[in-house]
């Protein structure tokens, strides 16, 4: 089923739209010889050194290009995501006449100036080489956020990042699964967190790994007012379809709502009853109106869609909480 703005396009860019969206592919030949360039990006990364993370970026699209036999597409890496009201800018492609094709990464969030997660900073790189496979490879003359873009954007970086047994899924694996063990991976997450929690001490809860990242409390809360979000999102899409829902900025909600002066088990306990809420609401659903769609941020997805956003969500905060009782960014 197209995504909502599929009706405002023009019958030309609907022709585009449709051989977009029934491409759901891209299959490398030798992809274990770009797995050295991915695991020099990671490293990079882990070094924070802006340098070195461009170097091994645009080792990455090279290979990517040469092996899909693309013209060669130019990469810069900046500092600090631009922010506005809509949410953060991750990634940008541009393919202008009588100039070389350029992505542009950033790979630091806006407000707090973190790092950004590996594999989420790979899949931003992925997503702008599917831009230049759309304009150069497939002959496009647009590139539509399709159904059929994401899962190409997918395919190429399960050959590229193979999977570990202990690797936590992705959105597009969550994708594939029923929408009712995503479901009930979300119902477990209330339990998960408690367990966590307990027997924690009120230092431990409150202690950052380190400047910049949040403390374990601060999980809670966040996963709490994310809530807010998932629940609203579900609510109107359902009955209001192309709806559309600015991405909030969390470290700014964090320093208004002072989460560091949160008391966690409450902030579990109501946590634990909006989500409650939510998946009365999504079992209350129809398979119809898990196709409906809106925009979250710059993001077109179907309910399907969010479905899987929330059940990653939830693996890779508990991830982030365990990970900071533990002391570790």
């Amino acid at each position: 089923m197209p995504f909502a703005y599929y009706a405002r396009l023009t019958r030309a860019q609907q022709a585009i739209y449709r051989k977009s969206d029934a491409l759901t592919e891209i299959r490398l030949a030798s992809p274990a010889e770009l797995h050295p360039a991915v695991e020099a990006l990671e490293g990079a990364l882990r070094s924070e050194a802006r340098d070195a993370v461009q170097r091994a970026s645009q080792a990455l699209a090279g290979g990517l290009c040469a092996a899909m036999a693309l013209p060669p597409v130019r990469v810069e890496v900046l500092a600090a995501r631009p922010h506005a009201r809509w949410g953060e800018l991750h990634g940008l492609y541009t393919n202008e006449r009588g100039r070389p094709p350029r992505i542009q990464l950033w790979m630091r969030t806006a407000k707090q100036r973190r790092v950004v997660a590996f594999r989420t900073y790979l899949r931003t790189l992925l997503h702008e080489v599917g831009h230049h496979v759309d304009y150069t490879g497939l002959r496009l003359r647009d590139s539509f956020h399709t159904e059929g873009f994401y899962k190409r954007e997918s395919s190429l970086f399960a050959q590229l990042v193979p999977e570990r047994s202990d690797a936590m899924p992705t959105m597009a694996e969550y994708a594939k699964q029923p929408i009712a063990a995503r479901l009930a991976r979300s119902e477990r997450t209330p339990d998960e967190l408690a367990a966590a929690l307990r027997d924690q001490s009120e230092a431990v809860l409150s202690k950052r790994p380190d400047g910049k990242n949040w403390a374990a409390k601060e999980v809670v809360c966040h996963l709490r007012d994310a809530e807010e979000l998932f629940l609203l999102v579900l609510k109107t899409i359902s009955t209001q379809d192309g709806a559309k829902f600015p991405v909030p900025d969390a470290d700014k909600i964090g320093a208004e709502r002072q989460y560091p002066k949160a008391d966690a088990a409450e902030a579990l306990a109501e946590f634990r009853r909006r989500r409650a809420e939510s998946l009365r609401v999504a079992r209350g659903l129809s398979a119809e109106q898990w196709k409906r769609s809106g925009t979250i941020g710059t993001n077109p997805m179907t309910l399907d869609a969010v479905a899987a956003l929330w059940a990653w969500h939830d693996d890779n905060h508990l991830d982030q909480l365990k990970r900071a009782l533990e002391g570790k960014a």
